[in-house]
């Protein structure tokens, strides 16, 4: 019976299990609830126990903090405490950053240590843990890396730029750090940096127009000069040099450190000319040095040396003084070639011809002292002269003369002898009509080469010659005893004595005087000499070189070349109305001018005359009256 029963109760189930996956099949999903295994129990565990752990750390963290009494840090007064640096700050050095008392020798070892630009810096130490029961606030600092650059500027910050350290403070008032910050000379890159100061390495630094050689040359540096680098760049620098010449340098021409045996100039030995309108000339080479006198456009000088910035020069009138590089040029005034047709003599033992006006040209030949050449044209440098084969060549202007040598029938005798008269004219030639180099006065002594029929060839000073009457001559150096007196020379002149006529009925106050007619005469003397742009002497002259010519032969000290210096630097001013001219004495400074500079000048020589140079004829004598101008200016020199 259990079987039969066994049998039911397995039918039912089958029909009861199939009756159930039937109705399964039509009844909706339901997700069943999982059982808890063991796994899951320590899968629990192993993710719950952090949480409670974190939990009731912070928990004890918050009641500790809630529990402690806050630290009060009393206020300390570090004044008179040298020893005691907390707190205060080293301006010389960077900040110390390690707290430590046992570190801060170390420390200050370090601070006077330069680290190179190019290497990292170091780490910075850590300062030392504080108890958590503090709160600390963060106070940024900076932390500098020291250099050599010699200009430093101070500042105050409060925001960090590089690198920030805890220090111990409950102050609520802002902080603030001093510190002396210096310009870097140069960047990681290895480029100089901008603004800093730098020096120059080599003897002589050329400073060019643009970033490299095929630029044109600004200017130079010397060895050790220093310089500011405006905008750095990889190979070229745009720099300005302590003269204050601006350009660009390679960079491997200077450095950060001034080199030994510093050069302060270097010399020159060459012509330069003014490339300004008016140029300071000074007493030492800066612009704060007392102001000599004043040198105008296109006036020659001569460059001795220069630093770079300055020059010292000599002028032609013989005053050394300093004036800047960018007001000269090297160049010569661009003149043009004048006809001359005179006959000219070598001035040195041995001359180049060349075949045009360059020093660059082929030489085609050469002189020698003394021989004779004709001068064709001249441009106040050069000279265009016919040689004795009929060959056309050019000299150097200043290697020949108009002054004639001893003739044939001149006998050399070497002696001293002195001027026996007032005054006595110097010749280019022996006799009357040539130009007077200078005049020389009274008791004088000149040195005597040759003997000629009533004329002596004499060198009145070195290297310069000419001749006079013999009759002017003293082999004895007289006394005031012997010398004539002026009523005696108004009766009886004798040889070449410079005249004095009277003009007619001068005002009282308005006597000629001897100089000033001494001017005129050796004015006169110059007539048909051609103009030449700066020239001063018998090769030719321009307005105010005649002037300075003439006032230079009677013994006046003139070395301003230029109308405008002329005008403002020499003499008195003399009063007259337009064109009455009553008021001038022979000698006097005649100026004109279109406005603020003086453009021309001559020397008044009597009825209502002057003489003067041109560029269309040369020196030659003018009548006032129908001049084109009116003068605006008279000076007169002598009184």
């Amino acid at each position: 019976m259990s079987e039969f029963i066994s049998e039911n109760e397995s039918a039912l189930d089958d029909v009861t299990s199939k009756g159930f996956l039937k109705s399964r099949r039509n009844r909706p999903q339901v997700r069943r609830r999982k059982r808890f295994k063991s796994s899951s129990i320590g899968r629990y565990l192993f993710y719950g126990l952090p949480v409670v752990a974190f939990v009731l750390i912070i928990s004890i963290f918050v009641v500790s903090i809630a529990t402690v009494k806050p630290v009060e840090v009393p206020f300390q007064d570090f004044r008179g405490n040298e020893n005691n640096r907390g707190g205060q700050i080293d301006r010389a050095a960077p900040p110390v950053l390690d707290s430590s008392e046992d570190s801060e020798e170390s420390s200050d070892a370090d601070i006077s240590t330069t680290t190179p630009p190019s290497e990292e810096p170091a780490e910075v130490p850590t300062t030392p843990e504080v108890e958590p029961s503090i709160l600390v606030p963060s106070v940024p600092t900076v932390v500098l890396v020291p250099t050599e650059a010699p200009e430093t500027t101070t500042t105050t910050t409060t925001t960090a730029t590089t690198t920030t350290a805890t220090t111990t403070t409950t102050s609520t008032e802002p902080q603030t750090t001093t510190t002396t910050t210096t310009v870097p000379e140069t960047t990681q890159t290895g480029m100089p940096a901008k603004g800093s100061t730098q020096y120059v390495l080599n003897h002589q630094v050329n400073v060019r127009e643009g970033p490299g050689t095929e630029h044109a040359i600004a200017g130079f540096g010397l060895r050790g000069m220093s310089l500011r680098v405006i905008e750095p760049g990889e190979e070229w620098s745009f720099i300005r040099t302590e003269n204050s010449l601006e350009g660009y340098m390679l960079n491997e021409l200077f450095g950060p450190v001034q080199p030994e045996n510093v050069v302060e100039e270097i010399g020159m030995g060459r012509y330069m000319y003014i490339d300004t309108d008016a140029a300071n000339l000074r007493e030492e080479p800066t612009t704060d040095s007392e102001k000599i006198t004043v040198a105008y456009r296109d006036e020659k000088v001569y460059q001795i040396s220069t630093n770079g910035g300055w020059s010292r020069i000599k002028t032609e009138g013989g005053i050394t003084a300093y004036i800047r590089n960018d007001l000269l040029r090297t160049t010569p005034p661009i003149n043009p070639f004048v006809k001359t047709n005179r006959t000219v003599y070598v001035d040195t033992n041995v001359a180049n011809v060349r075949k045009l006006a360059s020093t660059e040209a082929a030489v085609i030949g050469q002189v020698r002292r003394d021989e004779r050449l004709k001068e064709l044209e001249t441009n106040g440098t050069w000279s265009k002269v016919r040689l004795e084969d009929d060959s056309i060549g050019y000299i150097h202007g200043e290697l020949l003369t108009t002054l004639e040598p001893a003739p044939s029938g001149f006998k050399k005798v070497e002696k001293t002898v002195y001027i026996n008269t007032g005054y006595a004219n110097v010749r280019s030639k022996p006799n009357t009509d040539s130009t007077i180099l200078t005049v020389l006065s009274f008791g004088t002594s000149v040195k005597q080469l040759a003997v000629g029929s009533g004329w002596t060839f004499i060198e009145y000073s070195e290297g310069k010659r000419g001749y006079i009457s013999s009759d002017l001559l003293l082999s004895t150096r007289p006394t005031e005893q012997t010398q004539p007196t002026e009523t005696t020379k108004s009766t009886t002149k004798k040889g070449d004595e410079p005249t004095t006529p009277a003009p007619s009925s001068p005002p009282e106050n308005n006597k000629p005087t001897t100089k000033g007619n001494q001017v005129v005469q050796v004015a006169k003397s110059l007539i048909g000499t051609p103009y030449v742009l700066g020239g001063s002497s018998t090769r030719g002259v321009d307005c105010s070189g005649l002037v300075m010519y003439a006032y230079n032969a009677v013994g006046f000290n003139m070395t301003f070349h230029g109308a405008t210096g002329q005008a403002q630097l020499y003499g008195r001013k003399v009063s007259f109305s337009g064109r009455d001219f009553s008021p001038l004495l022979p000698g006097d400074l005649i100026f004109f001018s279109r406005g603020k500079w003086y453009h021309h000048v001559g020397i008044y020589i009597g009825d209502n005359q002057m003489i003067h140079a041109t560029s269309r004829r040369g020196v030659h004598i003018a009548s006032l009256m129908t001049y084109y101008q009116t003068p605006a200016l008279v000076k007169r020199i002598f009184d």
